[in-house]
């Protein structure tokens, strides 16, 4: 039976999307390798209970990349048996090779299913007397109806492989093809040799010769390469992009090209521009050529120390090439003490390289209190503020991500550097269109949350940030307060009103607003004016869709920003505008007329209708 997305992990808090959309939308132009993602270890989120099921692990993999994870970290082990690339860090039996006794009417406390016992009829000569009690195999019908053998502290189907994660990525980049779906994916592939089954604890034996994977399919590269060929960036894409920025990067639509500060450009004597060291936007990439993932190898066992890397280059990025891991120390309450990527005074990118900065989440032991959880919470804050995406390599109060989602969904959606809890408020309720205000539909940085932002109304009066030329970290203050629609004509000169647009950025205009005259600006002040700095960002056209540039700036998702502000629901009740949308076409259009719309399929989130990203 194959796998394919399937996830009930319906993010239905308005607030919480419009957060996720408002974060991506604000870095769709800074090149994708200082923006930051959470990325979780497969292994410890869906496998952390030593259960290699793939009908679990399509729900868990397909949970997690609707909640929010970017960067799935992957281990995979290669088979020498039968020539595949699995889950299971040992050989699964084939069923040939394995006697079943009977099946009895015994109830596992651990998987509530009928048991199997059956023993592995393995070669004795590879089977010594210390591996005698690792030989024999128990198993048991899962509630999908797959033998789930138990190999040492493994329990394995053996159905799972690599092309079980094909299944969930291309479904799940089917189901979210719209531009306010569309996020990048990365993936890391660990590769391993998997272990005796005879001696399922001792570490596998080194793959040579004629065991290693030689042919097209049985490597990774060549099998991910082919199989997402629709969705893939390859680093052979990104060489051809890199060699002529002007027929690439620089001949889409100036809202998809990359902010130039972030990478070095070289011109030629004709005037051509490259660069040895940039990366495209995520505006790029998702909108302007259709690719949704990427491909990196992480760690190769030493028993795989003769398989050649090298032979897939144009299709998988080489070990570390995509990963800077950091390490960071933390306090008990979850402030970074060291690793923070922040350089007082620096004013160009090369200064405080974050560039595909990585850091792993330190998770308290037993994750057993509140105070636990919030210090947990608070470092993932500060790894994104310091311009690190977070790792979870651990497993959740020792549950997967398949039967304990919330976990796992709290710890993606606490990776946001931008918003203070709850904001932006009012996400889900209308307001702002034929003649009435907009209230609290601009936002603001407020100093007493740490540099966080709050949606305010725009009449507000307030000082501004204004970003110094197109330097990331260089910042000024406005130098009188105004409403919103008027703030910006008060920026130095030289300056412009702005946005950050990395957790980085954001961290340096927080600390310069800390260093600005205490007359002007104090974080503990009681006066809201005295610690409030409006930003370039409001979504004066339509609830939850925020933009830069304005308050005169349309949302790019809407053909009808009234009619949409004015059908904004929860997502939660989606269905159901669906199903009435669809009656009322039924009854008042003529079939041919239906069925011709049909082939155009869309979709409604927070009340806006739009279009798939074209193909």
């Amino acid at each position: 039976m194959s796998v394919s997305y399937d996830s009930d992990a319906l993010i239905d808090d308005a607030t919480l999307l419009a957060v996720l959309l408002s974060e991506r939308d604000v870095a769709a132009q800074i090149p994708i390798n200082f923006v930051t993602n959470p990325s979780v270890s497969l292994s410890a989120a869906c496998f952390g209970n030593g259960l290699y099921d793939k009908d679990d692990a399509a729900k868990c993999i397909s949970n997690l990349l609707s909640v929010g994870y970017r960067r799935l970290i992957l281990d995979i082990y290669w088979s020498v048996s039968h020539r595949t690339w699995t889950f299971c860090p040992v050989e699964v039996p084939a069923k040939a090779d394995v006697t079943v006794s009977a099946y009895t009417s015994t109830i596992s406390s651990s998987s509530a299913t009928s048991t199997v016992t059956s023993a592995e009829t393995e070669s004795a000569s590879s089977t010594t007397t210390s591996d005698a009690a690792d030989a024999s195999i128990t198993g048991y019908v899962d509630t999908h109806g797959d033998t789930v053998y138990e190999i040492g502290p493994y329990r394995c189907t053996s159905g799972l492989h690599l092309s079980s994660l094909v299944e969930v990525l291309v479904g799940f980049f089917e189901d979210t093809k719209s531009d306010l779906e569309t996020y990048t994916t990365w993936l890391v592939v660990n590769l391993h040799a998997a272990g005796s089954s005879s001696s399922p604890t001792k570490p596998a034996y080194a793959v040579t010769g004629d065991d290693l994977p030689n042919t097209g399919t049985e490597r990774p590269g060549s099998y991910l390469g082919l199989e997402l060929r629709d969705y893939i960036y390859t680093p052979s894409q990104l060489a051809k992009d890199r060699s002529d920025l002007n027929a690439s990067w620089y001949e889409v639509e100036s809202s998809y090209m990359p902010i130039v500060e972030y990478y070095t450009i070289n011109r030629d004597a004709e005037g051509r521009q490259s660069t040895p060291d940039g990366w495209p936007s995520a505006k790029y990439i998702q909108l302007a050529k259709s690719d949704r993932i990427m491909v990196e190898y992480g760690s190769v066992d030493p028993q795989l120390a003769d398989y050649d890397l090298n032979q897939d280059t144009s299709l998988i990025f080489t070990p570390n090439y995509m990963t800077s891991g950091v390490k960071i120390s933390v306090v008990d309450n979850g402030t970074l003490t060291s690793g923070c990527l922040y350089e007082p005074g620096a004013s160009a990118v090369s200064q405080a390289n974050s560039s595909w900065a990585t850091s792993r989440i330190p998770v308290p032991g037993g994750i057993s209190t509140e105070s636990t959880i919030d210090s947990m919470v608070e470092a993932i804050a500060s790894i994104t503020a310091c311009g690190m995406s977070p790792m979870l390599n651990d497993t959740l109060f020792g549950e997967t991500a398949d039967s304990s989602l919330e976990y796992y969904r709290n710890v993606s959606l606490s990776s946001g550097w931008a918003w203070a809890l709850g904001e932006p408020h009012g996400a889900g309720t209308g307001g702002g269109t034929d003649g009435e205000p907009a209230f609290d539909r601009c936002s603001i940085m407020d100093l007493s949350l740490e540099g966080r932002w709050r949606a305010t109304n725009c009449s507000e009066v307030r000082r501004g940030a204004c970003r110094v030329g197109n330097s990331p970290f260089k910042w000024n203050l406005t130098t009188q307060s105004a409403d919103y629609s008027d703030i910006s004509d008060y920026c130095p000169p030289g300056s412009s009103l702005a946005v950050p647009r990395t957790g980085l950025e954001n961290l340096y205009l927080y600390k310069y607003l800390l260093t600005a005259d205490s007359s002007v600006l104090d974080p503990t002040s009681m006066d809201p004016a005295s610690r409030e700095v409006y930003l370039d960002f409001n979504s004066i056209d339509i609830t939850s869709c925020w933009v830069t540039g304005g308050p005169d700036v349309t949302c790019p998702y809407a053909s009808n920003p009234q009619q949409l502000e004015r059908k904004t629901v929860l997502v939660s009740v989606v269905a159901a505008v669906v199903i009435c949308v669809i009656a009322a076409l039924t009854t008042f259009i003529k079939c041919n007329t239906n069925r011709r719309n049909s082939r155009r399929r869309k979709r409604v989130i927070e009340g806006w209708e739009y279009e798939g990203v074209p193909s």
